[in-house]
């Protein structure tokens, strides 16, 4: 509750008074002399090509669910610091789509942050090298931090097997080259993020073949092929971000990736309702078209998702290892997309349907922390879910009124906002975007890229990196944040307004010129 305007010293009231005069101005100051629209609240200013977020703070907290009471509804979590580039961004990371939108392709890269610059590994080697050696250490030693008894078969590793290990919320592996006093090889290790190791698997998990269910043989099944570890996969290099899990409408093939949605236990399927309203429903599997969930995996079929269907992207790494945190009770629970260094590359249109009402021809592209649908993203009860701390939410390509040509970008989280620019929406034909996340360079870029781009085992450094580089008309924004507290939150604002400004994020638009 705010404090009353009585109450307040006048350097206190002074700063309040700026502060919500500067409100109303704040997302109209991005754009272009002359160029800002309000329409139904929103601000627009030009179309763009490419958007880059920059100067993220690195560090802050927000709320970790850690116990959900199904019987009450009730949930209690714990506050979480965060720290490192990219962060809470580098934290793993689902993918969701919401109709209509046609989704043609989508592919997830990690770049092998062993070939990151040599001043990030000046710094940082030295202690990955040493907690490196010490976790082979302790795997040999029968450490017992892997579940099912792992440890007895991390003892049983010889020399060539693989050893595969969530780092900075990404998963990586090496092939096992300890042999008493052997190190291992440093150019499998990642320096990005804050050095810290999740939990280890001493076994890559492999998954039998998924059985048809009630749907009958029609539905393709998805692939059980595992995450492809960064530098070891077929048509890799060196020098390239790897593919981690594409999927391919045309040809109706995935691999490393899960479609699911928020139909879990109803109808008998896997998942749970429990908590009822509170929690909503969990995750399940999704149907091949997405309105309705199913017994085990299947493929997304090649046609449009229909307006308000949302489709929910995650690996194909289930959470039995610990690694994803809390997660919902008896719910569907894979791992996220982590890591500092990330592409999500994605072909798709948003095909016109001219409905109305509530999400009725308003599709949408965006990002979340998994650890939101992974506890509860749409239940009654805000305190189940880490989205209302800021944990985490990246707007890529959003529709924001019915039948609306223009997509919007917003990150929420501590800082957050959003360009006013925006992309023209891909109705007729599709289109493919980058969006880049590049720990080294400390900036998100979205760009929608010209002419053909493939989806490869491996894309080159220098395309990447050309990506992130390349300038057109530039206009700047510059959103601020105030201690934690995201604008239009005045609750936990003015809890921080005192303390003053801590940092700011900049926002580029890289302006579309044609």
């Amino acid at each position: 509750m705010l404090p009353s305007i009585g109450t307040l010293s006048p350097p206190s009231f002074t700063l309040l008074t700026a502060f919500m005069h500067l409100l109303p101005h704040t997302y109209a100051q991005a754009c272009a002399a002359g160029s800002a629209k309000e329409i139904l609240g929103n601000w627009y200013c030009s179309e763009v090509q490419a958007i880059t977020y920059s100067n993220f703070p690195g560090h802050g907290y927000y709320n970790r669910v850690t116990h959900m009471d199904a019987e009450t509804g009730e949930c209690t979590s714990q506050t979480y610091h965060y720290s490192g580039s990219m962060s809470p961004l580098n934290e793993e990371l689902s993918l969701h789509i919401r109709g209509p939108t046609w989704l043609k392709q989508v592919a997830v890269y990690t770049l092998d942050d062993a070939l990151l610059g040599k001043k990030k590994r000046d710094v940082e080697a030295p202690r990955l090298h040493q907690r490196v050696h010490s976790l082979h250490q302790n795997l040999h030693n029968g450490n017992k931090r892997a579940k099912r008894n792992q440890e007895d078969e991390a003892e049983k590793r010889a020399l060539g097997d693989v050893v595969k290990v969530t780092m900075d919320g990404r998963l990586v592996s090496w092939t096992n080259d300890y042999a008493g006093n052997a190190a291992p090889t440093s150019g499998a290790l990642p320096n990005g993020g804050d050095g810290k190791y999740g939990n280890v698997d001493a076994e890559p998990t492999t998954s039998s073949k998924l059985a048809n269910g009630d749907l009958g043989s029609s539905y393709p099944t998805a692939t059980t092929s595992s995450f492809s570890p960064a530098g070891t996969g077929p048509g890799t290099d060196s020098g390239s971000w790897n593919r981690q899990a594409y999927y391919n409408a045309d040809e109706g093939t995935s691999e490393g990736l899960m479609f699911l949605n928020h139909f879990g236990g109803t109808n008998g399927i896997p998942g749970t309702a429990a908590g009822g309203p509170a929690f909503g429903a969990s995750l399940s599997y999704a149907s091949p078209d997405g309105k309705y969930g199913v017994p085990s995996s299947r493929i997304l079929k090649n046609a449009m998702i229909d307006d308000d269907v949302e489709i929910i992207i995650l690996s194909n790494e289930n959470c039995e290892d610990g690694g994803c945190g809390y997660t919902r009770p008896g719910g569907v629970a894979y791992h996220g997309f982590g890591g500092s260094h990330k592409v999500f590359l994605l072909e798709f249109s948003m095909p016109l349907t001219g409905k109305s009402g509530f999400n009725g021809d308003m599709p949408a592209i965006w990002l979340h922390n998994a650890q939101i649908p992974l506890t509860s993203q749409y239940g009654t009860n805000p305190e189940c879910s880490c989205w209302t701390s800021g944990c985490g939410e990246f707007d890529l390509f959003e529709v924001l009124d019915n039948g609306d040509m223009r997509c919007k970008s917003t990150l929420h989280m501590a800082p957050a906002g959003g360009s006013s620019d925006w992309f023209l929406r891909p109705t007729n034909e599709t289109i493919t975007a980058a969006v880049v996340f590049a720990g080294t360079s400390e900036v998100a870029v979205i760009r929608v890229l010209d002419g053909e781009q493939g989806f490869d085992q491996a894309l080159a450094i220098a395309v990447v990196d050309g990506w992130i580089k390349e300038t057109g008309g530039m206009s700047m924004f510059k959103l601020f944040y105030y201690g934690g507290a995201e604008i239009g939150s005045l609750p936990k604002l003015w809890d921080r307004l005192l303390n003053g400004l801590r940092t700011s994020l900049m926002i580029t638009s890289l302006l579309h010129c044609r």
